[in-house]
């Protein structure tokens, strides 16, 4: 386990996001719409992850916005001793979010931070030798903000991290992400994108377990699929893949990466 005194996240380049792996193939942050209505509320929810991942959660439902809040937080955090403020405003985030600058997107912003503060995460990774080793705690121990006067709002914002948080971005325990294409993506083809950076030489994986891993708000097997279909091609589009087919025989999604210098 990493020494917390003085602990950092690693440095990664501005261009890109760092993530753990074990978040990334999990259901954490799911794919619902951003349009659909009240999150849920879970308490001690086994979330869905690839073999060898173990997380229960409690707090309010995650889609794939507070994943975007999450990681320029991190990115935010790398230049910081872990357990120490990072300090930022309201307007900078929206702006490296790409949303757009208004109070509703004030309130999204606040919304996403006091979700990601109200968590109680437990992570078990269990590598290939049987070794065990993981993270309980919150994805943000605390936020705090103060808007100083009219017409200076969204000022003096700051999180902690938890200094603990340090044992999921081990070098071979996490991966780097194309910020600048994950955000041109919508909500499936982000969970996509950031899940298969996490591979170097992809799995054909099943519809079936895409399904499980995203959380989709899409219940039916067959519309998920045309979901998937469509996401994988969009990904070919902006050149993430190579290819990217689903094999009819196996209902397996089979995809090339092209290789990445953020990788």
């Amino acid at each position: 386990m990493p020494t917390l005194l003085g602990q950092q996240l690693p440095l990664w380049p501005n261009s890109v996001r760092g993530i753990p792996n074990a978040i990334a193939r999990s259901a954490l942050f799911n794919v619902a719409s951003l349009r659909k209505g009240e999150r849920k509320n879970y308490r001690q929810r086994e979330i869905s992850a690839l073999n060898g991942i173990s997380i229960t959660y409690t707090g309010e439902e995650l889609r794939q916005d507070d994943e975007d809040v999450f990681l320029q937080i991190l990115h935010l955090a790398r230049t910081h001793d872990l357990g120490t403020e990072v300090q930022f405003t309201g307007h900078s985030l929206m702006t490296t979010l790409m949303w757009t600058l208004n109070s509703a997107s004030k309130k999204r912003l606040m919304d996403c931070l006091f979700r990601l503060t109200a968590t109680a995460l437990s992570i078990t990774v269990t590598d290939r030798d049987g070794l065990r080793e993981g993270y309980a705690g919150s994805l943000i121990r605390a936020f705090s903000w103060k808007d100083e006067a009219t017409g200076k709002a969204m000022r003096k914002w700051s999180v902690l991290l938890e200094p603990k948080i340090a044992a999921l971005f081990d070098p071979a325990c996490y991966s780097r992400l194309d910020w600048q294409l994950r955000m041109q993506l919508p909500p499936l083809a982000k969970f996509l994108h950031t899940f298969y950076h996490t591979h170097s030489l992809p799995f054909a994986y099943k519809v079936e377990t895409l399904h499980r891993l995203t959380d989709s708000d899409t219940k039916s097997l067959r519309h998920f699929r045309a979901d998937l279909k469509k996401a994988l091609g969009l990904l070919v589009e902006k050149e993430f893949f190579l290819s990217a087919v689903i094999d009819p025989r196996t209902d397996t999604a089979q995809v090339v990466r092209k290789h990445r210098p953020a990788d």
